[in-house]
């Protein structure tokens, strides 16, 4: 049953569909669903709105205790009995997308071809700095040094596109399949974060099931330990303990649990093993500098550091401080290079938001930020990241207000 509630603004329309199943093949009032084996979709063709979208029995989300991957987040998080969440819907070009027939489309977003283009660009780099070391004369190597050189700008340019590939671009697929097909849509997610060190069953994982389920709670392994006091704890041993380390570990006990998980698990970690061990086979010393390096690189300093800034100083969500559970970045730049990745707290509170549209869900829940008094900074991760490694001045730098999202202005 799906209840539409109109909610920007001060109209608050409430309206009944009664969903048929198990097809779905429509709904009243002019919207159409389709249920999918791993999410639920709604296309509305009326005017923007929000949805408070009240689940089956059958549909779970919960990857510990049942075979199925979550793509949908809940506004009270994914944990089992939490049943509904409100979800905007901002999208305009659906319908259109429908009724010319989903046999033709490739893409579930025309937006998307960003993202594969991303990707596809990634693995040419990684393609090009292979064959290059594997080129010396070509490349200018003429000894050691010059060696070391090109490995060590090489990794970190590598090592900077992969966290990005897969920490932002393959994020956005994991809550939105980028592709119309599942087979598709199964391997090129395969083959999209091997080049990250990640097999992407267990990113999706790790990300889904545990961060956006469990957000800033004990469950939530995700993210830094915490202090006594709340507070995260150190930025750099976050960073050097994280992956693979803890990771390892709680990936370990949590898809050991169960044996639909094992099965599951096993042969997900075969494919990644297969696909990952490529550059092994070329030349493992290439494969040590120019693939293990800038992995780690990867997960270290761009995903983990994104972790960090994204959720320091906040609070778990609570009817007294319901935006307090992430920090908004709003730097024009780093969102249009990063694919909107800053408007973060928007993310989490409307997951299935195609990133695309966040700017403009940023824009009409601008008022409701500055009401709740969500923590916006006027930069990007990158520089939170700068700031919140460094002394108790920079730390403290962090935790101011952008001058735009404060109730005096």
């Amino acid at each position: 049953m799906f209840q539409k509630v109109c909610c920007f603004g001060q109209v608050h329309l409430r309206e009944w569909f009664t969903v048929g199943l198990p097809g779905w093949p429509e709904i009243g009032g002019g919207a159409i669903a389709q249920y999918e084996a791993s999410s639920a979709r709604v296309f509305v063709t009326g005017p923007a709105c929000s949805w408070k979208i009240v689940f089956s029995s059958f549909c779970n989300r919960d990857h510990r205790w049942r075979n199925a991957v979550g793509a949908l987040g809940e506004l009270r998080g994914h944990r089992c009995g939490d049943r509904g969440r409100i979800e905007a819907h901002l999208s305009r070009e659906v319908p259109n997308a429908l009724a010319f027939g989903n046999r033709w489309r490739i893409l579930a977003h025309p937006q998307d071809w960003h993202c594969v283009v991303f990707h596809i660009l990634c693995l040419a780099a990684y393609a090009c700095a292979f064959w290059l070391y594997q080129h010396p004369k070509i490349a200018g190597i003429a000894g050691p040094w010059s060696r070391v050189a090109f490995v060590a700008a090489s990794a970190l340019m590598l090592g900077w596109i992969s966290g990005i590939d897969v920490g932002v671009n393959f994020h956005n697929h994991s809550h939105r399949p980028i592709f119309v097909s599942h087979f598709v849509n199964r391997w090129f997610g395969r083959i999209w974060t091997f080049s990250g060190g990640w097999p992407s069953f267990f990113w999706e994982y790790c990300h889904v099931t545990i961060h956006h389920a469990n957000l800033l709670s004990a469950d939530d392994w995700t993210l830094p330990k915490q202090n006594a006091d709340g507070s995260f704890e150190n930025f750099q041993r976050y960073l050097f303990t994280h992956w693979p380390w803890r990771v390892a570990v709680h990936l370990w006990r949590d898809l050991t649990a169960r044996r639909s998980l094992r099965r599951k698990s096993s042969r997900e970690l075969a494919i990644f093993v297969a696909l990952w061990s490529i550059p092994f086979w070329i030349d493992p010393m290439m494969a040590v500098w120019l693939w293990v390096l800038p992995h780690w690189i990867a997960n270290a300093f761009v995903m983990d550091s994104g972790m960090y800034v994204q959720h320091s100083g906040c609070v778990p969500k609570s009817s007294a401080r319901p935006v307090s559970h992430s920090t908004v970045f709003v730097s024009n730049f780093f969102n249009l290079t990063m694919f909107n990745i800053g408007f973060h707290l928007e993310h989490h509170e409307h997951p299935r938001v195609h990133w695309s549209e966040l700017p403009e869900l940023h824009r009409r829940l601008k008022q409701d930020l500055i009401d709740g008094g969500a923590h916006v900074v006027p930069y990007g991760l990158h520089h939170a990241a700068f700031l919140l490694a460094g002394d108790e001045e920079r730390r403290r730098r962090f935790g101011e207000q952008d001058l735009r999202y404060t109730t005096n202005p």
